[in-house]
């Protein structure tokens, strides 16, 4: 596992593609170049953002998964993980996930924004990372098949404070934490 480089664009850009066609449910989908031509310029533009924490993971030599968020300020944004069907459940996402939090703290983040779909796999998943690596729920917000989750990655919220109560998470209205509402 690595920060992507200009060297990883490529496995980056088939993972990205793999990554949408498994959402889209398309299994066997003949594509062009010129379907994969966006998924290129997506790469290389994350990989040149200096905002973005981006890393990739491989096995046996092939590219398995990845992890895309930014940090903006304080606030750090999970925008993907992804890892392909083949290598889920060894441990890929953990390590991309570790790595990730890893960075957003190195970058002087203090709370972690991202969205989680339906999925009650995925559910699972985060909660068993949120057990390696307490964090205080600070706030949620649910729409139909989608929940926006916002965690403090400050230390206090990790080890807790003697004698504070956290208190519930806040339900808010509107935008997810870190952005503001149009």
């Amino acid at each position: 596992m690595r920060a992507v480089g200009e060297e990883d664009v490529s496995a980056l850009a088939g993972l990205l593609i793999s990554m949408r066609l498994r959402e889209s449910w398309l299994r066997d989908p003949e594509l062009t170049s010129d379907d994969e031509s966006p998924f290129y310029a997506l790469a290389a533009r994350r990989a040149r953002d200096p905002d973005t924490v981006l890393l990739v993971a491989y096995g046996d030599g092939q590219p398995v998964g990845f992890y895309c968020g930014q940090v903006r300020g304080q606030v750090g944004r999970g925008i993907d993980l992804y890892v392909r069907p083949p290598a889920r459940r060894r441990g890929v996402g953990r390590l991309l996930v570790s790595a990730a939090l890893a960075e957003y703290r190195a970058r002087g983040a203090d709370r972690l924004v991202g969205s989680l779909p339906g999925d009650e796999g995925c559910h699972a998943f985060w909660a068993s990372i949120w057990t390696e690596h307490p964090s205080r729920l600070v706030s949620t917000r649910s729409t139909p098949g989608m929940e926006w989750r916002t965690r403090s990655l400050a230390r206090e919220a990790r080890e807790g404070r003697e004698g504070e109560a956290s208190g519930p998470p806040h339900r808010g209205q509107g935008q997810p934490a870190g952005q503001s509402n149009p």
